[in-house]
C-alpha cells in the first residue's frame, strides 16, 4: 500500500495532546513510511449538526484525544459515523469504561491515557495496513448490493410476466365446461410452476356432439406453456375443419393433422407432446377416441375400471405417423376420465422418501375411484376429493409434474343431474 495519512482529533489544549501523544506514536511506527497527518477541530466533528465527518473518507485511520468533558452521547454518534464509512480509530480517553460500554464498533479502540505510545503505533500501524483491504471489501460490498437490487429487479419482472403468462394460459382454457341434462363434465387443472405443459377443452359442435381433448407437451414450466398455445390452436383448427365437413369427426383425423404441424413448426427443435381427442355423440351415447402416446384413458362403472390405450405414437415425431379411432358406449353411470401422465408422481409409493421419489405406476389408480359413481357424489365432487387427496400428498406444495384431467359422466337418467 501507498504512503497512509492519519487524522489527529484534539480539541482544546490540541498542541499538549500533540505532543503527548502524536509525536511519540509517529517516532515508534513500526513500518517503514512514516504516515502522514493532519490535524483536526474534535469540536466540529463532534457536532452533530456539522457536516465535517463525512469527509473523513480519506484517511487510513484517526487518533483521537478526548479530554474527558465531551458528551458521552455525541462521542457514540461521531463513532457511528465511522462505522458507516468503514474507518478505523484510536480514542483514548480518561473516561475509558464509560465510552467503551457505549461505543461497540468493530475499528475502534478505547484506551486510557496510561497506555504506552509504543503500542499505540503498532495498533493504528495494524489498522492501516488492513484498511485497504477494508475499503477493497467495501466496494465489493456495495457493488454486490447494486447488483443484488438489480437481480431482485429482474426477478420481480419475471414473476409479474410468469403471473401474466398463467393468466393468459388460463384464459386458454375452457371457462366453463357444457352443460346438458344427461351427461355431466368436470375437469382439474394443477400446474408444477406458474405455467403448465397441460391442456384441455371440450366444445359442444352441434346439437348432438360434445367434442373434447387433453394434452400434455414434454416438459413443463415455460417452453411447455408456449407449446400447449400452439396445439390449443392447431388441435381447435382440426376440430372445426371436421365440424364444417358436415360429416362425422374423426379424433384420428384430427390428431394426424396436429401431429403435422408440429413437426412442420419444429424446426430441428424436439417440440414432442401426447393427446387424447374424442367425441361424444348424445344419440347413442358412443364416444369415439384416438390417442397419441397419451396414458391410457379409464372408463369408470359400477366399481369396475377400464384402461382404454393409446394407440398411436407420440405428436412431433414422425409427420407420416397414423392414428386410429376407437368407439366406446358410455353407459348410463359411467365416468370417461382422461388424464396427464402427473399423476403417477402426485401418488408416489407410500414407503418412497420424498427426496426419492420414482414413479408408482399403479398408486394413483387408487384414488381414480373417487370418480365412480357408485360411490354416490356427482363427477364435480368426485373431482374436489381427488384434488384435496393429492393436496394432502407430502411434497404437492413443490409438485414434480403437471396435473390435469378431464372427466365426462352419463347421468343415471335424463334430467337428473346430481348438485356439484
Amino acid at each position: 500500500m501507498g504512503v497512509a495519512t492519519i487524522a489527529f482529533c484534539a480539541g482544546r489544549e490540541a498542541e499538549v495532546a500533540s505532543a503527548r501523544w502524536l509525536a511519540p506514536v509517529l517516532a515508534e511506527w513500526p513500518g517503514r513510511d512514516v504516515p502522514e497527518t493532519e490535524r483536526l477541530d474534535l469540536d466540529e466533528l463532534l457536532d452533530t449538526g456539522s457536516r465535517a465527518a463525512e469527509t473523513l473518507g480519506r484517511f487510513s485511520c484517526l487518533l483521537v484525544v478526548l479530554r474527558g468533558d465531551e458528551e458521552t452521547a455525541a462521542v457514540a454518534k461521531f463513532c457511528d459515523r465511522l462505522q458507516g464509512q468503514s474507518l478505523p480509530a484510536i480514542v483514548i480517553t480518561p473516561r475509558e469504561n464509560a465510552i467503551r460500554s457505549l461505543v461497540h464498533k468493530d475499528g475502534v479502540i478505547v484506551l486510557n491515557g496510561r497506555e504506552a505510545t509504543g503500542r499505540v503505533a503498532s495498533m493504528m500501524f495494524a489498522l492501516c495496513e488492513r484498511q485497504t483491504l477494508v475499503e477493497q471489501l467495501a466496494r465489493e460490498v456495495r457493488s454486490g448490493s447494486g447488483m443484488d437490487r438489480g437481480i431482485r429487479g429482474e426477478m420481480d419482472r419475471l414473476h409479474e410476466e410468469l403471473h401474466l403468462a398463467a393468466t393468459v394460459q388460463r384464459e386458454l382454457l375452457p371457462q366453463k365446461l357444457p352443460e346438458d341434462a344427461e351427461v355431466e363434465f368436470a375437469s382439474l387443472y394443477h400446474p408444477a410452476t406458474y405455467v403448465s405443459g397441460d391442456l384441455f377443452d371440450a366444445r359442444v359442435i352441434d346439437e348432438n356432439r360434445v367434442a373434447f381433448f387433453i394434452a400434455d407437451a414434454v416438459g413443463h414450466g415455460v417452453p411447455a406453456a408456449l407449446i400447449t398455445m400452439m396445439l390449443s390452436r392447431a388441435l381447435l383448427n382440426e376440430l372445426a375443419i371436421g365440424a364444417a365437413s358436415g360429416g362425422d369427426i374423426s379424433p384420428a383425423a384430427c390428431l394426424s393433422g396436429l401431429n403435422k404441424e408440429l413437426c412442420q413448426h419444429a424446426a430441428g427443435n424436439y417440440r414432442f407432446a401426447t393427446a387424447v381427442c374424442g367425441v361424444l355423440d348424445k344419440r347413442d351415447f358412443s364416444i369415439r377416441l384416438s390417442g397419441a402416446g397419451h396414458p391410457p384413458s379409464l372408463l369408470l362403472h359400477a366399481g369396475e375400471m377400464k384402461s382404454i390405450e393409446s394407440q398411436g405414437p407420440l405428436l412431433g415425431v414422425f409427420a407420416e405417423a397414423e392414428y386410429a379411432d376407437e368407439t366406446i358406449e358410455l353407459v348410463p353411470g359411467a365416468t370417461l376420465l382422461l388424464y396427464t401422465d402427473g399423476f403417477e408422481l402426485a401418488f408416489p409409493a407410500a414407503d418412497e422418501p420424498i427426496d426419492h421419489r420414482r414413479v408408482a405406476p399403479r398408486e394413483y389408480l387408487k384414488h381414480m375411484g373417487l370418480l365412480d359413481s357408485a360411490n354416490a357424489c356427482g363427477v364435480r365432487e368426485g373431482m374436489e376429493r381427488l384434488a384435496q387427496a393429492i393436496a394432502g400428498q407430502e411434497g404437492s406444495l413443490h409438485q414434480r409434474d403437471d396435473v390435469t384431467a378431464l372427466a365426462i359422466r352419463r347421468l343415471q337418467a335424463a334430467g337428473l343431474r346430481k348438485a356439484a
